[in-house]
């Protein structure tokens, strides 16, 4: 096939704003058949213990579901993108539904049968810990991100077919782009919300008191409350019937932190802090030493909270089952601070006959002279000593983590009402969950990405014809081989591979920087993303004006310089000692500005991929639109994994606790770097191709 051929096959209609609205559309279903899974699959199979969530496969292998899932697609993106290319773009025989083209066939097969894939995922078949929902989990993911190929391969190589021009390729970007922002939106922000109100399941933590004087425990929360300017009992977060009062929502929070604060406080003034302000912490409970010996203060608190927690030491370690006194299980949220060092310098006798997993701690005590409560108490100055202490990266500060906060919370309250010296019983109500919730939202957001796929199918017509253009075909694998050769396709792999381990770890890390770095939790992530959504979508009104005057190399450029710069203030802003409103600012504003450069990048995909798709065909006379997004698809994968490694490996070398979190800070200055590494990479992308080839005596100018 002759190059003046092909352009008068392609030169006569771009396409038409519905095509792209179709394919804008269909990239938010790509979000939500992608993402989800992502963000929640992990957390659904290995959730936090000692929540009464259902943990199927174990923490310490869980990992390795989603890497051999990801390996597989990295593998599997370019063998579907050769095929698609190779396909006749008339129905044949083996076509049960007769869909023309050699793009829209695959994205409707494989959309439909990611239906499954997408549903099957969260029915691990062994309601518990077994290595058969291991070997499941891997099974399904290997085939859902193989079906995903199937799908967005093809879809992703209508772009670079249907808009030849590059002002074209730059409109259908934006278009392209906002789907990916919307769907980000989407996928991000809803699943969280849906899991738990499509739960029938779930319940919520609950203060039960039994009591046949209701009145004199409604005065005393009343008078605990009266501090707070809250009145107790108001409002559906209370409950009295008959001789039961039902605590719940955010006046119970209210009120477990009206009784850490008290009991805190007072240890801390007892211990000799003169003067002390409490931290607007929201990752843990901390209080900042302003006149008095926090070392010595710290002990104090310490000893005495020992003493306070010796007597229901059991409650409030979790103790869940004791065998003859010989095994003794621990599985509580106030466990994840306690180190493997530490039990095994406190219990030396008991070397290599203990098990420590994240929230779960089990003794064999057999044949060793350690009882049951010997242990206990041995166990609690340990708990203690890690969950209550002066933080390294500062030196006046006392960190009290959530779980023992927790419990000291619920002991404190417990003492108030035993104080009244009246008959009463006392029940704390922990939540429940079931997987209905993840079930159901994986049906709406299957059927939905469904729906979103079915557009470009109907309402895109695919321009290449196969059997309209005659040319010998090139033997199979010869794609691959040319795309290795393909510079400006090796250098734009090069640049956005630095690039994407960079911003993929950077997205591994947020929780623990909205938790540990901004003293946040989980909601924090949600304002950090505003911005970032906001800003992205305004620049898509002068991205197109910019590409006007700058070729989409420089653009690119401008798009890396802006994110590598912005990242390394992941570091600056978690270091800051500045307050938990002013963190979150800093934060909006980081992640407004990087949406600006994440916004460039999504529209100036396409045109660059297309243009490095022109150059190939310029020399084998072939379309292989497929080809190149399936080897994108490599890329991004392969950067997913280094992603991992980075983010991982940062947080267990330098720390990711509220003892030290300096590994969380470390991967924004690191992000900063690869992204640098792609800038220098993308500046050597040839501009003059086409001069070259319309003149062999030229040479590319870099």
């Amino acid at each position: 096939m002759t190059n003046s051929s092909s352009e008068l096959i392609y030169s006569s209609k771009e396409f038409r704003w519905y095509e792209g609205l179709a394919i804008c559309l269909s990239m938010i279903g790509v979000q939500l058949c992608s993402e989800v899974i992502n963000q929640w699959g992990l957390y659904f199979y290995s959730p936090s213990g000692g929540v009464g969530r259902t943990v199927y496969v174990s923490i310490s292998i869980v990992g390795y579901i989603f890497i051999i899932g990801t390996i597989w697609d990295a593998f599997s993106s370019p063998v579907v993108g050769a095929i698609s290319d190779k396909t006749p773009s008339r129905p044949g025989k083996w076509r049960i539904i007769p869909i023309h083209g050699r793009r829209r066939p695959y994205i409707f097969f494989g959309s439909l049968l990611m239906l499954f894939t997408m549903i099957s995922f969260w029915y691990p078949p062994i309601e518990g810990l077994s290595p058969i929902n291991f070997i499941y989990a891997t099974a399904i993911l290997c085939a859902h991100w193989t079906l995903f190929s199937v799908a967005v391969i093809p879809l992703n190589a209508l772009g670079p077919e249907i808009a030849r021009s590059e002002s074209a390729r730059v409109a259908l970007g934006t278009w392209t782009a906002v789907g990916m922002i919307v769907g980000l939106a989407f996928a991000n922000a809803l699943p969280g919300i849906l899991i738990s109100k499509l739960d029938p399941a779930r319940t919520e933590n609950k203060l039960s008191i039994d009591t046949m004087n209701i009145d004199q425990v409604k005065n005393l929360l009343h008078k605990q409350f009266s501090t707070l300017g809250i009145d107790t009992f108001q409002g559906t977060d209370v409950l009295i019937k008959e001789n039961t009062l039902e605590i719940k929502g955010s006046t119970l929070s209210y009120l477990k932190e009206l009784a850490t604060t008290n009991k805190i406080l007072s240890l801390l003034k007892e211990g000799g802090a003169k003067k002390l302000e409490k931290s607007p912490r929201k990752a843990f409970w901390a209080c900042e030493i302003l006149e008095g010996d926090p070392e010595a203060i710290l002990k104090y608190t310490r000893d005495n909270l020992f003493k306070n927690l010796l007597p229901l030491a059991k409650e409030s370690l979790g103790l869940q089952s004791s065998i003859n006194n010989n095994r003794i299980v621990f599985r509580s949220k106030i466990l994840e601070q306690v180190k493997k060092d530490n039990i095994e310098t406190e219990f030396s006798e008991l070397r290599n006959r203990f098990k420590l997993d994240n929230d779960y701690l089990e003794f064999i005590l057999e044949g060793s002279s350690v009882n049951t409560e010997e242990l206990i108490n041995r166990l609690l100055k340990i708990v203690i000593n890690q969950n209550l202490l002066i933080p390294r990266w500062s030196k006046n500060i006392i960190v009290i983590t959530k779980p023992l906060a927790k419990e000291i919370s619920k002991i404190e309250i417990q003492n108030w009402l035993l104080s009244l010296n009246i008959p009463i019983k006392i029940v704390w109500l922990e939540e429940s969950f079931s997987p209905t919730g993840y079930r159901r939202v994986a049906i709406i957001f299957s059927i939905l990405s469904f729906i979103l796929f079915l557009l470009p199918v109907i309402f895109v017509k695919e321009r290449y014809d196969s059997d309209a253009i005659q040319s010998e075909p090139l033997p199979w694998g010869q794609g691959l081989k040319d795309a290795f050769r393909n510079i400006p396709f090796l250098i734009y792999a090069g640049a956005f591979f630095f690039f994407t381990i960079g911003f993929l770890a950077v997205q591994r890390v947020l929780p623990y920087w909205a938790e540990l770095g901004l003293d946040g939790d989980e909601s924090t992530i949600t304002f950090l993303l505003i911005p970032f959504i906001l800003l992205a979508v305004i620049s898509y009104g002068f991205i197109p004006l910019l590409a006007r005057y700058l070729h989409m190399k420089w653009l690119i450029f401008i798009a890396l310089g802006i994110i590598a710069s912005g990242m390394p203030f992941l570091y600056v802003i978690g270091k800051s000692n500045m307050d938990f409103y002013w963190k979150t600012l800093g934060g909006m504003l980081l992640f407004g500005y990087c949406g600006i450069g994440q916004a460039i990048i999504y529209v100036m995909m396409i045109p660059m991929l297309g243009d490095i798709i022109d150059y190939d065909e310029s020399l084998s006379g072939e379309r292989r639109e497929a080809v190149y997004n399936g080897l994108s698809a490599f890329i991004w994968k392969a950067s997913m994994a280094g992603s991992i490694l980075l983010a991982s490996q940062s947080m267990n070398k330098w720390g990711n606790s509220v003892e030290d979190f300096t590994g969380v800070l470390f991967v924004g200055p690191f992000a900063g770097i690869f992204g640098i590494l792609g800038m220098l990479l993308i500046a050597f992308y040839p501009t003059d191709w086409r001069k070259k080839i319309h003149n062999p005596s030229l040479h590319f100018t870099l």
